[in-house]
């Protein structure tokens, strides 16, 4: 912590650090788009 102050790196409270969208979880949305890229490449190799 001394290191970074010492720095100029700004230290930022635990609210300010966190990483993420605080509006919907990035599991789900990982889990939703890796479905629907297993979705778009099955109907297209169907479809050839």
């Amino acid at each position: 912590m001394v290191f970074r102050r010492f720095f100029g790196a700004p230290v930022l409270t635990p609210v300010e650090s966190r990483q993420g969208y605080l509006d919907r979880p990035v599991l789900i949305v990982l889990i939703a788009s890796t479905a629907l890229v297993c979705l778009a490449l099955g109907l297209a190799w169907l479809t050839t």
